[in-house]
């Protein structure tokens, strides 16, 4: 007897445990609205320039007949990061980052700094970043968008409780539609010269830097035709109606900030490689 009220008490609790997830779900969805885009010009790519140090180098990996590519594989991780690092330093006029994952971690930490530094120095950078994981980036993300020469975007921003998991799981499950569509990209593009495309997204696993598990992954350092063509698509995002200015998101949501915003950024990156 005592067994079967003690089931059924668990039972009921059970119930009501996800019948309140349930109705939490659908209040956040209620107020997770998208704040209204301001009409904006499209912002596009800057083309490859013999100006810049990357397109002269770029113009040298043509292939040798016209409308073909130049590509190497980039197999080792190391490398693939250090490519990213180079081709950062080196840029004279743009980069442009389109990602699924930026972790907030020492490669992801590493690749915001260098992204800084790039834009105090003129260069026009664009992040173009997918949501889903960024619970507790906040901080991050405002401080490099505060930056002149930089511009963050979110594709399908969680509106409401940002900072923790399982608060995004149930406005994920109060707006399913819309938050299950997810933007898997990955394209680093420098000075519209020379690009990296493939499988890796911007955190330790990927690089063989994780001290718990890590992937096994494939990218292609790229030159030639498809570099503008990569660059297209990533116009096409960037410019699309399911992207969010960092801005329009996030200054609502985190507290005011003492002193200048890039000092988010240069707090919460910290240093070291």
């Amino acid at each position: 007897m005592h067994t079967t009220l003690a089931s059924r008490f668990l039972a009921l609790r059970g119930a009501a445990a996800w019948l309140l997830a349930l109705a939490a779900a659908f209040v956040l969805a209620g107020c997770a609205g998208l704040p209204p885009r301001a009409a904006d010009t499209p912002v596009l790519a800057i083309p490859a320039s013999n100006a810049t140090l990357l397109g002269r180098a770029a113009a040298h990996l043509d292939a040798p007949r016209d409308g073909l590519s130049s590509v190497r594989p980039l197999i080792e991780a190391s490398f693939a990061l250090d490519a990213r690092l180079e081709l950062i330093r080196r840029a004279q006029s743009s980069l442009d980052v389109q990602t699924y994952q930026l972790g907030n971690d020492k490669t992801g930490r590493l690749l915001l700094r260098e992204l800084r530094d790039a834009a105090r120095r003129g260069v026009r950078v664009r992040l173009l970043l997918d949501d889903f994981y960024t619970s507790g980036m906040d901080p991050l993300l405002l401080g490099l968008a505060a930056e002149s020469n930089a511009s963050v975007r979110l594709f399908n921003p969680f509106v409401n409780a940002r900072d923790h998991s399982a608060t995004r799981w149930m406005e994920f499950l109060g707006d399913f539609r819309r938050l299950n569509h997810r933007m898997h990209n990955k394209l680093f593009v420098a000075d519209g010269a020379i690009a990296i495309a493939g499988g890796r997204n911007l955190a330790d696993e990927y690089f063989l830097r994780s001290e718990v598990a890590n992937f096994i992954d494939f990218e292609l350092l790229m030159a030639g035709p498809v570099v503008a063509e990569s660059a297209a698509v990533f116009d096409t995002y960037w410019n699309s109606d399911g992207i969010s200015p960092t801005d329009s998101i996030l200054s609502v949501i985190l507290p005011p900030f003492h002193g200048h915003p890039y000092k988010r950024l240069t707090i919460a990156i910290g240093g070291g490689r």
